[in-house]
């Protein structure tokens, strides 16, 4: 296990830029497998309310492949950077406002995490929960000081098989982690497959995008997608349900005469691999002084293909189940979705939540779906039961803490001290 190197980020770098955020920080890596070279990158930040009783969160980020950072940078760190001068800003909705933060760049190959052998990545989920029980183990050997704070862990998209995958292995262990576990937040994520793909013609419907007659034509496509995956057919799944979505979006843009991102739809895609540009990202953290600051010498990009190449296999299988451990146990489920995502879209998040079966389905179900505001503004819609809550969240598209920063906080502060929305 790497030394990692702690910094006050309120400090001068050489450069003259400051960074605008009076919070302890730690900084570094963690081996998390000898036999594959495993080391995973971690962004601890101190909360900026009690850092000595607020809980810790932990964020992944999706891809599969890509790099926690995108999110510490651009959606709810404490301090984001500037599109144009590429410089640090705080973030007066950083969710550090009310919580301990913890990234990690997983699964090993993400961001800065790294392999010693190019070749031996993970696989499926039964490794990145491996890997992730490890760190947490490790961390808490580390810093100690958290061995007594409620633990949550949250994330978007890909996270969606990352957290219950990883929850159900926390709570099968004898750990820290597993005794402070109180809750989990799953963001536009991708849970159940094939309810989810299923959903992309409806929402598309939904919004008008696409005509009844195309809408009908797609649901063909859906049901062999599903088909296939119900079959355990994963690559040939994966294949033609890729083809669902493209069609479904290539519909919707002929029909809207533009581009659509698909991440969210009210506006174009850019022209880069995932219609948001994070050059702006990628310079900053690729730079000299600033990697000298953190304690790296690595060249960082925003996701690794070959992460995401490796782990086909894994794409379509379900996670329902796990999410039902999690209930099992006592740890509240937070499902969110941005409703202007495609890709993640709130149609199909609320179908497979509401086809879960687990103790508290019919109260669930039965629950009155009530307006969530904020400052007295409506803020989206909210039902809940039992545990488990979903919520759509107006004005947002994937990356709902990017779209609306201060609701997004307002979540966060909420469902930590679980209190109604």
């Amino acid at each position: 296990m790497q030394n990692t190197l702690s910094l006050f980020f309120f400090i001068s770098l050489s450069t003259g830029f400051d960074w605008p955020d009076n919070v302890t920080q730690h900084i570094g890596y963690i081996t998390v497998n000898e036999t594959h070279g495993g080391n995973l990158f971690y962004w601890l930040i101190g909360s900026r309310g009690d850092p000595q009783k607020d809980p810790l969160v932990v964020w992944l980020s999706g891809g599969p492949g890509c790099s926690s950072m995108l999110a510490l940078f651009n959606e709810n760190g404490p301090f984001l950077i500037n599109n144009k001068t590429k410089e640090p800003v705080y973030n007066p909705y950083g969710w550090n406002s009310h919580a301990n933060l913890l990234y990690i760049d997983q699964p090993v190959g993400s961001g800065f995490s790294y392999v010693t052998h190019s070749h031996l990545y993970v696989f499926n989920e039964k490794e990145v929960a491996s890997d992730l029980l490890t760190f947490m183990n490790l961390f808490y050997e580390k810093f100690p000081e958290y061995n007594q704070h409620d633990l949550y862990i949250f994330g978007e998209s890909y996270a969606g098989h990352y957290i219950p995958a990883t929850v159900a292995v926390i709570l099968k262990s004898n750990s820290i982690a597993a005794r402070n576990l109180r809750g989990i937040g799953i963001g536009d994520g991708l849970v159940v497959p094939a309810v989810q793909y299923h959903s992309y013609g409806e929402y598309m419907y939904s919004q008008e995008f696409i005509s009844e007659a195309t809408y009908a034509a797609v649901n063909v496509t859906s049901d062999v997608c599903t088909g296939l995956i119900d079959s355990n057919v994963w690559i040939l799944a994966y294949e033609e349900c890729k083809i669902l979505m493209e069609e479904v979006l290539k519909a919707a843009e002929i029909k809207m005469k533009r581009s659509i991102n698909p991440y969210d739809i009210r506006i174009p895609c850019e022209d880069v691999p995932g219609c948001y540009n994070f050059d702006h990202i990628t310079t900053f953290l690729n730079r000299k002084d600033v990697q000298e600051a953190i304690g790296v010498n690595r060249t960082w990009k925003e996701c690794n293909k070959k992460v995401h190449f490796f782990m086909l296999d894994d794409w379509i299988t379900s996670f329902q189940s796990d999410v039902v451990k999690s209930l099992s146990a006592g740890v509240r489920v937070l499902v969110y979705h941005g409703k202007y995502d495609y890709v993640g879209n709130y149609i199909g998040g609320h179908e497979w939540t509401s086809r879960m079966k687990w103790h508290g389905q019919t109260d669930f179900n039965k629950a009155n779906t009530t307006v969530w505001t904020v400052d007295g503004t409506p803020a989206g819609t909210v039902q809940t039961a039992a545990g488990l809550t979903f919520l759509a969240v107006d004005n947002a598209g994937h990356m709902v803490p990017m779209d609306q920063p201060k609701n997004s906080l307002n979540m966060l502060e909420r469902f930590l001290t679980d209190r109604l929305f």
